[in-house]
């Protein structure tokens, strides 16, 4: 592989921000480059007024995920951003060499965000799914 050759899939990369690693295997020689993940945000406190006509900071619920256990393909169930979930339902499932393993909600709460698009590879631990937790 020459250099002219790893620049050109160097440039394929930075095009394409949804590609998050690419491995190239040509002639004994192997290129491997991997995007760091996205950092996680974290929604500011919201403010609330208290009985005393003063304002209170109150924490904004924390999210949870649904982490894959395992390296493999995500397949996403029929759910969507906005829907109601309950603890233990499963909302996905990684193929793992013709193995299926379900993927459950943590806690019952309502989808925020699908982390990972269907057929997309996963690794251990990559958050999948961001859950808002039930209010109590």
């Amino acid at each position: 592989m020459n250099h002219e050759q790893i620049e050109g899939f160097a440039a394929l990369f930075g095009a394409v921000p949804k590609l998050t690693e690419i491995e190239v295997r040509h002639e004994g020689a192997t290129l491997r480059m991997r995007r760091n993940p996205p950092a996680l945000t974290v929604a500011p406190a919201a403010v609330a007024s208290t009985s005393e006509g003063g304002t209170a900071l109150s924490q904004a619920p924390k999210p949870s995920f649904v982490t894959a256990e395992h390296v493999g393909v995500f397949h996403l169930a029929r759910v969507a951003v906005g829907e109601k979930v309950k603890a233990g339902q499963p909302l996905g499932q990684i193929d793992t060499m013709h193995l299926l393993s379900d993927c459950k909600a943590p806690i019952a709460g309502t989808i925020a965000a699908l982390l990972v698009e269907e057929g997309q590879p996963v690794e251990y631990g990559q958050a999948l799914i961001e859950l808002t937790p039930e209010a109590s």
